[in-house]
């Protein structure tokens, strides 16, 4: 494999008017974590989208995943010299120090903006600090689960920086929809993103205890929670054509209500009103999970 070129080309102005700019802004990330690394893959797969250079304090790491996508590795003390924007995916006590890192080397170019991926952290604090003064930093709170990124699940971004608003979207726009918000409703994607990922684990957790008493095979229980209930909550709400996901909810609407249920509908039987309720009953129509077409990728 041909080595990556050393240095991206230095970034053109951003737009301010929520546009895509026509340009091809170079975009840095900085972090090779969980969600750098899935967010770099992401953006190096998508064709004529942004220039790429990644970063981490840990040169080795930022060289393997550079090496691997094909793009710049750079110290983070010359990325934001190259980049438009840099996507900071560090833990939030490491932001502040991550971002002055990259202002210690080479000048950041005309404009460089900072975005704040950290959802726990108010990007307001980042501002007041005294070690930031001069930067541009602006929060991009991505409501995902790292996983679902790598796996091409669409991601929207929640930002408060309107007058960024083209830049951002020409970054990650491809990712998912980047959504304009007050400061507050920015702030709360972390609470939102712990309130899921604890329901995510509640129900995961209680559909293994539950499984355990139908089945002793390890491989079928990690396939009902990886493709039946995550699959399951890719699709919700489900199509109302749905005659399977139909009955199983009015199952849980008579549970709750404390209905009686003789007569629900199983696996491959009917509905009290007749209708085929079999897991094996032919859609309407295709569902896309993980593409535009996914109501996760609609604003």
């Amino acid at each position: 494999m041909t080595a990556p070129p050393d240095t991206p080309a230095p970034p053109a102005p951003p737009g301010d008017d929520g546009a895509a700019p026509a340009h091809r802004p170079t975009v840095g990330v900085l972090g090779t974590g969980r969600l750098g690394r899935a967010l770099a893959t992401r953006l190096a797969a998508v064709p004529d989208g942004p220039r790429l250079a990644v970063a981490d304090r840990d040169r080795e790491l930022a060289t393997a995943l550079g090496r691997g996508l094909a793009v710049p590795a750079l110290p983070p003390a010359r990325l934001a010299a190259h980049c438009a924007v840099v996507l900071v995916c560090v833990p939030p006590p490491a932001v502040a120090g991550a971002i002055a890192a990259c202002r210690t080397g080479a000048p950041p170019g005309p404009g460089t903006v900072f975005a704040n991926l950290a959802t726990s952290l108010p990007t307001a604090a980042l501002r007041a600090d005294p070690a930031l003064r001069g930067a541009t930093v602006v929060g991009l709170k991505p409501v995902c689960q790292f996983t679902a990124v790598a796996h091409g699940v669409p991601t929207p971004f929640l930002t408060a920086a309107t007058g960024h608003l083209a830049l951002l979207r020409s970054a990650v726009g491809t990712l998912g929809p980047v959504l304009p918000v007050d400061e507050r409703a920015e702030d709360a994607v972390g609470a939102v993103n712990r309130a899921a990922t604890r329901a995510a684990l509640r129900a995961c957790t209680a559909l293994r205890r539950e499984l355990t008493a139908l089945t002793a095979e390890s491989a079928v229980i990690d396939a009902a929670v990886r493709n039946v209930l995550a699959g399951t909550a890719l699709d919700f709400p489900p199509e109302e054509a749905n005659p399977y996901t139909a009955a199983l909810l009015r199952e849980l609407a008579a549970t709750d209500g404390a209905t009686a249920t003789d007569g629900t509908a199983t696996d491959g039987a009917t509905a009290p009103d007749g209708t085929a309720t079999a897991i094996n009953t032919p859609a309407t129509e295709p569902r896309s999970v993980g593409g535009t077409g996914h109501p996760a990728a609609r604003p």
